[in-house]
């Protein structure tokens, strides 16, 4: 690594208006006054923005050494809910004089959570049960706070190919997945069928969810759930714009304070890892901060 050219070209640049002064160096990237967008703030203001900049620099190499790229879906996600958070269209939130700032944010918010969860994955992290005995004897409970949860499979069809101009969309899909019902009960994997068939995104997974809470489930799920014993299949049935099939995984009995502090423990855990890594990134780089500069 060459800092002495480094340090040559510091001095040089030190003629130039305060607004062009470097205030930082990240081995051969400079951090100039102009960058770190606090110029009215306090000093420590401006340290927290420069730390800040030299993290992102350091974490952008390895974005881009672990070759992570983002899937265009998920910008135009993120997008999409910021113009809704706005009151906007996505056209109007293009047509914004700072929609390229508000683009440049979005990526690299998404390219860094992808990072993130990269560094996590491969760390393995695991949350022992006296971590969560420790966290539930720190903050005991002051109420009772139960909730049910659900996990269910589904196989949703919205549309099917109609040779027949004498049966409707809703006639042709409903026949089809009580079709589908029959074979399932007859031993076909609903898990298979889902993936073959399904046009929901958990088809994928074999049409099953995660946990869900069951007081937050439309009323039309909570309707055909009610008459269903676990593993039984339901009867084609219709909710939004698809006709479907469901069935019930499991069920169980969550106490939300017990949850909440796991929840908690768990991202605590990521953090620190995380923040330990990016510490050592900045050990093994050369970092300097002209703090006087501020």
């Amino acid at each position: 690594m060459k800092k002495l050219p480094l340090l040559l070209l510091l001095a040089s640049l030190n003629a130039f208006s305060a607004s062009n002064s470097i205030v930082a160096i990240v081995d051969d990237e400079l951090i100039t006054y102009d960058m770190i967008g606090v110029k009215n703030e306090t000093k420590a203001a401006k340290l927290a923005s420069i730390n800040r900049q030299i993290d992102d620099i350091l974490k952008m190499r390895q974005v881009q050494q672990l070759e992570l790229t983002l899937k265009d879906q998920a910008i135009n996600d993120a997008l999409n809910y910021i113009a809704q958070q706005n009151s906007l269209s996505l056209s109007q939130l293009q047509a914004s004089p700072k929609f390229d700032q508000v683009l440049a944010d979005v990526k690299k918010t998404l390219i860094f959570n992808g990072l993130k969860a990269f560094i996590i994955d491969q760390a393995g992290l695991i949350l022992t049960q006296a971590e969560i005995d420790q966290a539930l004897k720190d903050n005991p409970s002051t109420q009772t706070d139960i909730s049910e949860q659900i996990r269910i499979a589904q196989i949703a069809i919205s549309s099917i190919e109609q040779s027949s101009l004498l049966q409707s969309q809703d006639t042709l899909i409903k026949a089809f997945l009580t079709d589908l019902a029959d074979q399932i009960n007859q031993g076909k994997s609903f898990s298979a069928l889902a993936k073959l068939h399904s046009q929901d995104e958990s088809y994928q997974n074999g049409g099953e969810s995660g946990w869900l809470l069951t007081a937050q489930l439309p009323k039309v799920f909570t309707q055909v759930l009610d008459t269903l014993k676990v593993g039984e299949v339901s009867s084609p049935f219709k909710a939004g714009n698809s006709w479907r099939l469901i069935k019930i995984i499991e069920k169980r009995r969550v106490d939300n304070h017990i949850e909440n502090i796991e929840a908690a423990l768990v991202r605590q855990k990521k953090d620190d890892y995380f923040n330990a890594w990016v510490n050592k990134l900045r050990q093994a780089a050369y970092v300097e901060i002209y703090d006087q500069k501020l």
